[in-house]
């Protein structure tokens, strides 16, 4: 289960993934490397939807909740 802040971070990072990736699959001229690029964006939107569909973990109690530090909100993934 992931929290909801993190399913969102995770979710915007395969959207990013996938435009990068269809960059590069309408830009390379190689059919090879297009036809991974296509799997590649393929796997990502798998992932995508199944952190969309995945339900998210109860939110912690304020007792169980640790102070947040520097180093955790420069955190990407």
């Amino acid at each position: 289960m992931f929290s909801r802040e993190r399913r969102t971070r995770l979710f915007d990072g395969c959207q990013a993934a996938l435009v990068w990736l269809a960059v590069l699959a309408s830009v390379v001229a190689d059919r090879e490397v297009e036809r991974l690029a296509l799997a590649a964006m393929a796997a990502v939107a798998l992932a995508a939807a199944f952190v969309a569909l995945c339900p998210a973990a109860p939110a912690p109690s304020l007792r169980d909740a640790s102070p947040t530090t520097r180093e955790d909100e420069s955190h990407v993934l």
